[in-house]
């Protein structure tokens, strides 16, 4: 794998770092245009903690034994599975955890307590209830607001609940956010949940209605992969270093017995109503049931390809970090020959992430990039500085592809171009329709410098070539495509139910208001941040 926890050090782990809903650090954004603080180094203190490690005695679980049924070639091999569907990729985390009979882990950047999160934390208290140790690691950006929950379950014999880089519980959040602004500002992204050691679904996907396609209003195209095989263990080792590094602390730490204080029954007793009336929905009842057979019979398709996973280190939320993961995916994108395909929900690649699209492009290669529209981006400064970039790109000759707010519902292509309100949340790359990055890692400054992030690079020909000829075929009914025009101004074409184009001299949006303020973000010295 491309990173090696024993090789990259930073500095001394809790040291000073100098300097939306899906998007980490820009709710500080207000106060970083405003101010310039001297960072206090302020994370919770904590007592030690103990040290621990992914299960090893796996090897005769139920997910063992499926997986022999599966053919595991045993040659070094990864079973792979792309989960695209919303529905889907909540209803296979729900009975995996269902069956899993040593452990869960699960690392998350965002736990809602909406429908989504009840019923997976639901299935976590469940499995933790027959005995299945639980390890569940959360950046606490979004955490505060079911703490009482939070508190409680760490009760429980074998759920373990651990914060990442927690904001401090005695001073209001905003006030911790602006005196230690340095430290807060360094989010963890990464998204995994590994069942047994056996099994794992990597990708986009926060826990949460909007990335379930669960929500009533507004939902995210995402997308997953499920795994086995030896990638498995790269995935685990990744979680350990989070897990025992300086920045993830005991939750029952961080929250102490600050507010209002649920026993362990009383939680479990809300906790369990919550699951019972989000599975009574109509959208819970038509979760589980294709899953559930294929995962009991053997029925869910792996293919066994080559695959590595890329992380950076948990040393880079110190800012110490060498080696992180956009220096690996880097020659990665280099070897190509033919085509690069680029997904990525927040799109602010920066010069040298012009420099470097462009220069594959000057030399021949195909460069696709779909991103969000005005409209379909719910982050309106990244779309701000976005907007600054795509006429250098445009000109080496980088296709541009905007994913429209209102579009045609499709059939599922890999990246979910789903229906119509729904925004881009994906993050993937394609190179030669052979090798396959899906992860958590958008092409932002936020995700290169500040954040941690992770991802699983495959390489399969028959599920790239496969992916990208789903893509083509919907993005011209999904997706704004950008040229410039005579006069070297950015044209937005939009393909019509009778298949003829239109040109849009204006970039499209349903509101000036909307306009207006995304070109004064775009204005505005915050780009690093974004």
């Amino acid at each position: 794998m491309p990173w090696r926890a024993h090789v990259t050090r930073g500095r001394p782990a809790g040291g000073c770092a100098p300097a939306r809903r899906g998007r980490a650090g820009l709710g500080w954004l207000a106060p970083l245009i405003l101010l310039t603080l001297a960072s206090a180094c302020g994370a919770p203190a904590v007592e030690e903690k103990p040290v621990s490690f992914a299960a090893t005695d796996t090897g005769q679980t139920f997910f063992a034994r499926r997986l022999q049924a599966l053919g595991n070639p045993g040659d070094g091999r990864s079973g792979v599975h792309l989960l695209p569907d919303g529905p889907a990729a909540l209803a296979l985390r729900l009975v995996l955890a269902e069956h899993a009979e040593r452990s869960i882990d699960a690392q998350y950047y965002i736990l809602h307590n909406d429908a989504a999160g009840q019923l997976f934390g639901g299935q976590l208290l469940m499995a933790a209830d027959r005995g299945v140790h639980v390890r569940l690691l959360l950046d606490d950006m979004y955490t505060a607001e079911y703490d009482p929950m939070t508190r409680a379950l760490t009760g429980h014999p074998n759920i373990e609940i651990r914060l990442y880089n927690p904001f401090r519980r005695d001073i209001g959040r905003a006030v911790g956010g602006l005196l230690d602004f340095g430290r807060i500002n360094r989010r963890m992204h990464n998204k995994s949940m590994t069942f047994d050691n056996q099994l794992t679904i990597v990708g986009g996907r926060n826990i949460g209605n909007e990335y379930f396609a669960a929500d009533e209003t507004s939902n995210y195209d995402d997308l997953d992969i499920l795994a086995a095989g030896p990638v498995v263990g790269e995935v685990s080792a990744v979680f350990d270093a989070y897990w025992n590094s300086a920045f993830a602390l005991p939750a029952e730490s961080v929250i102490g017995n600050r507010g209002a204080a649920l026993s362990l029954d009383e939680a479990r007793a809300r906790l369990l109503q919550a699951y019972e009336a989000a599975l009574g929905t109509e959208y819970g009842a038509a979760l589980s049931h294709g899953i559930r057979e294929a995962v009991a019979s053997g029925r869910l398709g792996l293919d066994w390809v080559p695959a590595e996973v890329m992380a950076d280190p948990p040393e880079k939320t110190a800012g110490g970090a060498e080696k992180v993961l956009a220096h690996d995916t880097t020659p990665v994108l280099l070897s190509a020959q033919s085509e690069v395909v680029v997904a990525s929900a927040y799109f602010v690649p920066g010069p040298g992430g012009v420099a470097l699209l462009s220069d594959l492009a000057r030399r021949g290669v195909r460069v696709v990039v779909l991103t969000n529209s005005l409209d379909s981006n719910d982050v309106e400064p990244v779309h701000g500085h976005y907007a600054r970039y795509r006429k250098a790109l445009l000109e080496s000759g980088v296709e541009l592809w905007e994913l429209r707010a209102e579009r045609e519902r499709p059939d599922r292509d890999f990246l979910a171009l789903g229906q119509s309100g729904s925004a881009l949340h994906s993050k993937a790359f394609v190179v030669d329709r052979r090798k396959f990055f899906i992860g958590s890692f958008n092409w932002d400054p936020r995700s290169v410098r500040i954040n941690t992030e992770m991802g699983i690079l495959i390489d399969a020909p028959e599920i790239a070539a496969d992916a990208v000829r789903r893509l083509e075929e919907h993005l011209p009914d999904s997706a704004y495509r950008l040229r410039l025009g005579e006069d070297g101004e950015i044209q937005w074409l939009a393909r019509q139910e009778d298949g003829t184009w239109i040109a849009y001299e204006r970039e499209p949006s349903s509101s000036p208001w909307r306009k207006l303020r995304t070109g004064i973000y775009g204005m505005l010295p915050i780009g690093s941040q974004l």
